[in-house]
């Protein structure tokens, strides 16, 4: 696998890595500009930046794989992590790391929306929507 894909919480109390991650993934960046009309033209006016987001799909696996990246944890074992952390209502931290040495991400995120299912096989299909959390800093 081309890429690394870490989850951590408070400061890295405890640190999850993905076992399979996905092979892409998409990053939306969106930038807030505003278009108006005047009598002779139109202008755009650039805004503020918007918070990133992505989604990440793949699975968790409830059988060792030869491809796993991880093996500490097992099926709803990371799911049940996932959900406590998601439920302390603390921003997490998701961490990037491409061996190919192109897009890697290290930013302060919440987990939006958390789907997972089992397949036939029994492990754990999972989609995570990410948004990226602004750390707001107080005073100088």
């Amino acid at each position: 696998m081309s890429v690394e894909i870490y989850l951590s919480i408070n400061n890295n109390e405890e640190v999850i890595q993905l076992p399979a991650p996905p092979e892409q993934y998409e990053i939306d960046s969106p930038f807030g500009s505003e278009t108006f009309e005047s009598i002779m033209q139109a202008f755009n006016l650039p805004g503020t930046r918007g918070l990133k987001t992505l989604e990440i799909s793949s699975f968790f696996p409830v059988r060792n794989y030869p491809f796993l990246q991880n093996r500490s944890m097992w099926g709803m074992d990371y799911v049940d992590t996932i959900e406590r952390w998601r439920d302390r209502r603390l921003p997490m931290r998701l961490i990037i790391v491409s061996r190919r040495r192109t897009l890697s991400i290290n930013m302060p995120i919440t987990i939006d929306d958390f789907q997972y299912s089992t397949d036939k096989s029994g492990d754990i299909k999972y989609t995570m929507s990410i948004r990226e959390f602004t750390l707001v800093q107080v005073g100088d």
